[in-house]
C-alpha cells in the first residue's frame, strides 16, 4: 500500500499556499465583521482588550447576528434537551424482518434499542458544557459564511471525554475534494510552549521547543494544525498533524490517524470555484453599509445641531475652516457693522431624513440574517397566527443553510463523537458507520420537530375526517392502525423502552384471539395458531 503521508517540506509548502489562498479572500469577511461584529474581527492582529467598535455606528446588524446565533443554539441544538437520535435508516426500515436479522444478526427491535442506548450516551456528551459554548461561536461565524469546530478526545483524565473548541473564521481554511466534500483543513494557532505536551501527550518536541518550555515564563509558539484525507487508507483515512516552523527550524510535532476528521467546518452556502462559504451577513452587506453610513451622518448632524457652528468677526485674513461642533469660522462681519462679534451659523433643523429609509434597511437586514424576533411590546397587537407564521418563515428562509448545516456539521460532529467514544470503549458498538442509509442521524430539535409535528397533525386530521365521514369502519378500512401508531411514535420521538416490541405485540394478539375464542366456545389454541400463521405470512411478504 502506498502511504500518502506528507513529508515536512511538502506539508509546510501546503500550509503556505493555504495561507495565501485564505488571505486572498479575507477582505470581504474582515469588512463584514468590522461593520457587524467589530469586537470579533481578528483578521488584523491587535492588542488584547483594544476597542474595535470606534467606527461602527449601527448596532442593529450585530444584535441580529447574536440573536440569530442564539436562535440556532436554542432551537437547532438546544443544550437542555435531546436534539438528535441515531436510528435505523430508510433502507434498514424497508428490509424484511428476516432479511434484516440475517444481515445484522439481531432483530430490528433489538437494533433500535442498541442505537437508542448509543444516542443517550452520545447526547450526554453534547449536553455537556463544551459543545453549547463552542457551537454558539461556530454559529456566529457560520452566519458570515463558514463556522469551524475542533472535536478532539480529551487527554486530561479530570475532564469530559470529548473537547469541543471553536475555530475562528480568520484562523482556518479548508479545501474541497471529490464530490464537493471538504478533505483538507489548515488551522493556525498559538500555544504556550509548556502546554504543548499537555494538549498532545504524544507530541515529539525538538530541542529548541524543549528549551522554551523549560523557561520560567515560556513564550507563545506559533503552530499550524493540518487535517487531510489519505485516500489510500481505508480504516483510518484522516491524518491529523501539527507542524512548527521558526526560521530554518521546522518539525512535525504530532501525527495521528482517525476514522473521522477532527475539524468540522460547516458552510452556509458557496459559489462555484470557491472553497469558503458565503453567509447571510455577506448577502446583507449592501444594506449594512448603507445603514451604517446613514446612522453616522445622522449622528454627526445631531452633534452639529446641538453644539452649533459659529462665525466670529476677524480683521485679518481667513484661515482654514474645519466644520465640526463648536467650531468657529472667522468672517469680516456678522450682520453688518453693528453685528455681534460671535454668532451661531444657521443649519438645517430637519435631521431625521435618514429615518425614512433606515427602518426599511433594518427590516431587510434582520430578515436576511435570520433574526425573526418578536415585535416590540409597544407595537400593534399581533396574533398567535403571526407568531407561528414567523417561526415557519425562519425555517423556510434558512432552508438551504440549515440543510448544509445538518450535512456538514451535525452528521460529521455526531460521527466524530461516536468514533472517539468507541475508541475508548464507552459505546456498546464498534465501527458504527452513519451513512444516512442504513444508519442515520435524525434531528429532533424544536426546529426539526416542527416539521415532524406537521406530519403528525396531517395524519391525525385525516383520521378524524375519515371517522367523521364514515365512522370507525371507514377509518379502519382506509388506515392500517397497526402501522399508524408506530409511525406516530417515531415522529414524536417516543422512547423505544416505553413501546411494545414486535414479539410483545404478537403475544398480545395471540392472547386476545384465545380469549375471544374461549368466550365463543371455540378452541383457544386453534385461534392462537391462526394468528401466528397470519403473522408469519405478513412477515414473509414484506
Amino acid at each position: 500500500m502506498i502511504v500518502a503521508q506528507w513529508d515536512v517540506s511538502k506539508a509546510l509548502r501546503a500550509i503556505s499556499a493555504a495561507k495565501r489562498d485564505k488571505e486572498a479572500s479575507d477582505e470581504i469577511y474582515r469588512e463584514a465583521m468590522d461593520l457587524t461584529f467589530p469586537d470579533r474581527e481578528n483578521f488584523t492582529r491587535r492588542k488584547e482588550g483594544q476597542q474595535k467598535a470606534a467606527y461602527n455606528w449601527d448596532s442593529t446588524p450585530q444584535v441580529s447576528v447574536i440573536r440569530a446565533a442564539n436562535r440556532l443554539s436554542s432551537d437547532f441544538t438546544p443544550q437542555f434537551q435531546d436534539w438528535f437520535e441515531i436510528g435505523l435508516g430508510p433502507a434498514a426500515e424497508q428490509m424484511p424482518d428476516e432479511m434484516f436479522r440475517e444481515a445484522v444478526g439481531k432483530p430490528k427491535d433489538e437494533a433500535k434499542a442498541e442505537l437508542e442506548a448509543v444516542t443517550n450516551i452520545v447526547q450526554a456528551v453534547f449536553n455537556g458544557p463544551g459543545f453549547p459554548t463552542a457551537s454558539n461561536e461556530t454559529y456566529i461565524d457560520w452566519h458570515y459564511g463558514q463556522g469551524g469546530m475542533k472535536v478532539m478526545p480529551n487527554e486530561d483524565f479530570l475532564g469530559e471525554p470529548v473537547i469541543f473548541q471553536a475555530m475562528p473564521l480568520s484562523h482556518f481554511y479548508a479545501y474541497e475534494g471529490p464530490n464537493g466534500r471538504l478533505d483538507r483543513w489548515f488551522f493556525w494557532h498559538e500555544l504556550r510552549a509548556d502546554a504543548i505536551l499537555a494538549e498532545w501527550p504524544d507530541a515529539t518536541l525538538p530541542e529548541k521547543l524543549k528549551e522554551e518550555a523549560g523557561k520560567p515564563t515560556p513564550g507563545m509558539v506559533k503552530l499550524a494544525s493540518v487535517v487531510y484525507r489519505d485516500y489510500d487508507e481505508r480504516e483510518r483515512p484522516f491524518r491529523y498533524e501539527v507542524f512548527w516552523q521558526r526560521g530554518s527550524d521546522k518539525a512535525r510535532l504530532v501525527e495521528r490517524q482517525s476514522r473521522t476528521s477532527p475539524f468540522v467546518t460547516p458552510r452556509y452556502s458557496k459559489l462555484p470555484g470557491e472553497n469558503r462559504g458565503r453567509g447571510p451577513v455577506l448577502f446583507a452587506l449592501p444594506d449594512i453599509r448603507t445603514a451604517n453610513k446613514i446612522v453616522e451622518l445622522t449622528l454627526r448632524a445631531v452633534a452639529v445641531a446641538v453644539a452649533g457652528v459659529y462665525t466670529a468677526t476677524e480683521n485679518g485674513l481667513n484661515g482654514p475652516v474645519s466644520i465640526k461642533p463648536y467650531s468657529i469660522i472667522k468672517v469680516r462681519r456678522n450682520g453688518g457693522p453693528d453685528g455681534p462679534s460671535l454668532q451661531r451659523l444657521d443649519n438645517p433643523q430637519r435631521i431625521d431624513f435618514g429615518e425614512l429609509v433606515l427602518d426599511t434597511l433594518h427590516m431587510n437586514i434582520r430578515k436576511v440574517i435570520g433574526d425573526n424576533s418578536l415585535p416590540p411590546e409597544a407595537g400593534p397587537i399581533r396574533t398567535a397566527t403571526e407568531f407561528v407564521q414567523r417561526a415557519r418563515e425562519l425555517v423556510a428562509d434558512q432552508a438551504g443553510g440549515l440543510g448544509r448545516l445538518y450535512a456538514e456539521f451535525v452528521i460529521p460532529a455526531v460521527q466524530r463523537v461516536v468514533d472517539i467514544l468507541e475508541a475508548r470503549q464507552i459505546l456498546p458498538t464498534q465501527g458504527l458507520q452513519i451513512d444516512q442509509f442504513l444508519i442515520e442521524v435524525r434531528m429532533t430539535s424544536p426546529l426539526a420537530r416542527g416539521e415532524a409535528m406537521q406530519e403528525v397533525e396531517n395524519i391525525v386530521r385525516f383520521m378524524e375526517m375519515l371517522k367523521a365521514i364514515g365512522g370507525d369502519p371507514l377509518m379502519a378500512f382506509e388506515m392500517d392502525l397497526e402501522k399508524v401508531a408506530p409511525r406516530l411514535g417515531d415522529l414524536m420521538n417516543v422512547p423505544m423502552d416505553l413501546r411494545t416490541t414486535t414479539e410483545q405485540k404478537a403475544q398480545l394478539k395471540k392472547a386476545a384471539a384465545a380469549q375471544g375464542a374461549a368466550q365463543q366456545g371455540a378452541d383457544p389454541n386453534v385461534a392462537a395458531a391462526a394468528v401466528e400463521a397470519q403473522e408469519a405470512q405478513q412477515n414473509g411478504g414484506r
